[in-house]
This record gives C-alpha cells, sequence and structure tokens, in this order.
C-alpha cells in the first residue's frame, strides 16, 4: 500500500514538473529542427534592429540628404524589430520600380539572420531591406504597415503610385515636415530669449520649404527698431538659418535712409554693384523690406527707392526712364 502511494506521489510531481515546463515555453519562439545540425525560426523570423547603426557622416550627402538622414538617426525607429514576414521578395528592383531610387545615398546596417543564414542588412529609408553574404543579395520591401515602422516613408512601385500619388514625392514631402519642425523649434527657443534693453523683431526672408510668410527673430534696439530691423536685413543670414531653409533676395544694398512720415515708412536703399538675377528677386526683396516695416504699429505703409530712383523695378528689369524719388532726407 505504502509503496502504490509512494508511486502515486512521484506521478503527480512529474505532472506538476511537466506543467511548469511548459509554462515557460508558451511565449518563445517555436524552434524546430530541420537537418542535423541546423535550427530555423518557424513564425517569428526577424531582423533584429536595436543594433541597427547609422553615421550620416560617413555618407557624402549633400544639406538636404544629411537632414533627413539626421532626422532618421535622431529617430527611435530603429528600435522597432522588422517582421520579414511582412516583406515581398524582389528579384530585380529594377523590374519592380522606376519611380523610387533603386539607392539612396544613406542607410542603416544591421546584422540578420534569415531562412537559416546569417547576412550583413542594410536598411534604406524607403521600406527596404537589402540583405548580403558574399553570395547571394536579397531585396525585401515592406508592404503592409504591421513592418513600417522603422522606415521614413514606404516603396513606390508604378501600381502603389497610382493609389498614393505622395510616394512619388515621398522624400520631398518628408524633407519638408523636417524644415517645418525644425522651424517650430527655432521659434520656440528664440521665444523663450529676453534681452533687457531689446525687442524681438521679426525679420522676413523667403523659405520655400515653408507655408506663408517666413521670417527670422532678430532682437533690436527698442530706440529704433524699424532701422535696426532693416539693417538686420541687410546684414544677411545665421549659418543656422540657412540650414532651416532661409534664402535673401538683397541684390547688394549695403546701406539706407528711413524715415517715418504719417504712418508711412520711406526707405531710400543704395547700392554700389547692383546685383538682380530675375523680376523675381526684386519683388521678393519690396515685399521682405514691407513686411518688416508693417510689423510696426507706427506704419502702416512702405514706399522705397534704390539709388535714388522710385520705379526701380521697372527701371531695372525693363529699361523704363527711371523716375526720381521723391523724398530725401
Amino acid at each position: 500500500m505504502k509503496k502504490n502511494l509512494y508511486r502515486l506521489v512521484l506521478t503527480i510531481l512529474f505532472i506538476a514538473m511537466a506543467g511548469c515546463s511548459n509554462t515557460g515555453d508558451i511565449n518563445s519562439p517555436a524552434i524546430s529542427k530541420t537537418h542535423e545540425g541546423e535550427v530555423s525560426l518557424s513564425q517569428t523570423q526577424t531582423l533584429e534592429t536595436p543594433q541597427s547603426r547609422l553615421n550620416c557622416a560617413q555618407f557624402n550627402l549633400d544639406i538636404e540628404d544629411n537632414m533627413v538622414c539626421t532626422y532618421w538617426k535622431d529617430s527611435k525607429k530603429f528600435k522597432e524589430a522588422i517582421k520579414i514576414q511582412d516583406y515581398e521578395t524582389y528579384s530585380s528592383l529594377i523590374e519592380a520600380n522606376e519611380l523610387s531610387p533603386i539607392e539612396y545615398g544613406f542607410f542603416a546596417t544591421t546584422k540578420s539572420h534569415y531562412k537559416n543564414k546569417s547576412y550583413e542588412a542594410k536598411v534604406f529609408p524607403n521600406s527596404r531591406v537589402q540583405l548580403s553574404n558574399g553570395n547571394e543579395i536579397i531585396n525585401l520591401i515592406c508592404n503592409i504597415d504591421s513592418c513600417s515602422k522603422p522606415f521614413l516613408w514606404g516603396f513606390a512601385t508604378e501600381s502603389t503610385v497610382r493609389a498614393n500619388p505622395k510616394l512619388a514625392d515621398a522624400m520631398m514631402i518628408k524633407l519638408s515636415s523636417i524644415y517645418s519642425e525644425n522651424y517650430g523649434d527655432y521659434l520656440d527657443k528664440i521665444n523663450k530669449q529676453s534681452l533687457k534693453g531689446k525687442l524681438a523683431a521679426k525679420v522676413f526672408f523667403e523659405n520655400s520649404n515653408l507655408e506663408g510668410p517666413s521670417y527670422v527673430i532678430r532682437y533690436v534696439d527698442k530706440a529704433s527698431p524699424l532701422k535696426n530691423s532693416i539693417q538686420e536685413y541687410l546684414n544677411g543670414l545665421t549659418l543656422e538659418e540657412k540650414k532651416l531653409g532661409f534664402e535673401t533676395s538683397n541684390f547688394d544694398n549695403d546701406s539706407f535712409q528711413v524715415h517715418i512720415e504719417k504712418k508711412t515708412a520711406l526707405i531710400n536703399f543704395k547700392s554700389s554693384d547692383l546685383s538682380i538675377t530675375g523680376p523675381e528677386q526684386i519683388l521678393n526683396f519690396t515685399y521682405n523690406i514691407s513686411k518688416i516695416a508693417e510689423q510696426f504699429d507706427t506704419v502702416n505703409k512702405t514706399e522705397i527707392c534704390i539709388n535714388d530712383t522710385y520705379n526701380y523695378q521697372m527701371a531695372f528689369l525693363a529699361n523704363e526712364e527711371p523716375i526720381e524719388c521723391p523724398f530725401s532726407f
């Protein structure tokens, strides 16, 4: 009797131990042996991306490509694992796609295990991963939302562009959003500053990457804010402002006089060496100077002369007979 009871207790303990062992394996990937010495992941093959590396400085990138690369590097996208089972395999990218570049100027790198083989992986911003091991190259394209998190935009083929035209210009759209984000950060930083005796003035310049009027902030003397703000325009852009996408249309106007009369800003610029590239430059210059002047409560209207010429726009561009500036100081 004791012997049978002993066997019963051992059986219960064995079942309990087996149950605990199985519980520990519930959340583990299913691993099955294929051939002797080989192991495959049946359902959870991934490129493990936490080890991904992206060094933008190693590539010869222009300013805009470097901006996108840096944005990607600084994002948290590489913490996401790439689910290989959600990818399509393309034997030839040239045949698969004519609209999206085959190669971008930058990519992240990582190591991967795919179909029982080890690979070096290049991770591109357009939802593409290229695997290589010296003997073969495999191109994998993410084609559903669940695998798109590590990337900046989707892979564009003729069919996907027909369904989503924005994919054809995906990089430029992303670049525009980065410019807008950087500009917002710039304004937040500047607006938190406060300089004693100075006034934060808007100095308008062109920026094709932003919607609407675009300006930088300069701190000027409160005693003569209009004069100092116009001088800041003539001083040109800082390196930081150029990186934000700003450009200037000043055509070598290097000095000026300004007077406010009946809420009209009268400004006469002098230029020793006019450098005009076209009508848009003159229009932008006139617009920016007017916006700078009319931000102040003391100005409702702006009149501009250049080298004592009132009709400088037509005189410079259409060879009209110059009209003498109607105001002098």
